[in-house]
Parts: structure tokens; C-alpha cells; sequence
């Protein structure tokens, strides 16, 4: 998870990483032999799927880092750059998988400069 909050993470590669880690739970709690569902693992194992949630807790902190400083990575990621803008389909955003938008993610983080 080095670096996790920098990562730009499409839903394949969401699906991806939670079956990797209900691998990792079936691996370390139930025999190879049983049948059972995802769910009842969580259950068993008294967790939820935690690595998604701890990489989108890592992007909210790190965007209320940038947000709280005038640098130029704030002007990257809120679009000010000068130029034209890039020919064809629209690439996968940086933040555009943290669960509120961009929006409030930046007041929150505005409010909580001190």
C-alpha cells in the first residue's frame, strides 16, 4: 500500500485488490475444502473489506494536505493549468474514486485549516 493515496484505481482494479484480500482471509481462517460465501467469511473473521476503505482514508487525507497548502500540485488537481486541453477520451482521474466529490472533500478541508 506504499504511496496507496496517489494510486488511480479503476473499478477493475477494485475488484481486483478486494480478491486479493478475501484470498488472503480464506488462506488464513478456513480450510481450502469448505464452501463458503464472502460474507460469511467477513463474518468469521469479524472485519470488513479494509483495504479499499484505508486506501480512500489515505486519498482523503492526503487531498486535505494539498488543499491546506497553495502549492502547485493544488493548481494540478483543480484543473488551472494553461494550455490546450488533450485530444481524446478523458482520462481516469486521481480523485475520482473518493466516496464524496471533490467538492466537499475541499470545504471539509478548508474548514479544518487552523
Amino acid at each position: 500500500m506504499y504511496a496507496a493515496e496517489t494510486w488511480k484505481i479503476s473499478k477493475t482494479d477494485m475488484k481486483r485488490i478486494e480478491a486479493f484480500e478475501m484470498w488472503i482471509w480464506r488462506k488464513m481462517k478456513i480450510s481450502w475444502t469448505a464452501k463458503v460465501s464472502n460474507s460469511e467469511v467477513l463474518n468469521r473473521v469479524r472485519e470488513n473489506s479494509c483495504i479499499i476503505s484505508t486506501i480512500n482514508q489515505r486519498k482523503r487525507r492526503w487531498l486535505g494536505h494539498v488543499l491546506r497548502h497553495g502549492v502547485l500540485l493544488r493548481d494540478i488537481l483543480e484543473g488551472r493549468m494553461t494550455g490546450k486541453r488533450t485530444r481524446g477520451r478523458k482520462r481516469l482521474q486521481l480523485m475520482s474514486n473518493i466516496c464524496e466529490g471533490y467538492e466537499t472533500a475541499k470545504k471539509r478541508a478548508e474548514l479544518t485549516d487552523v
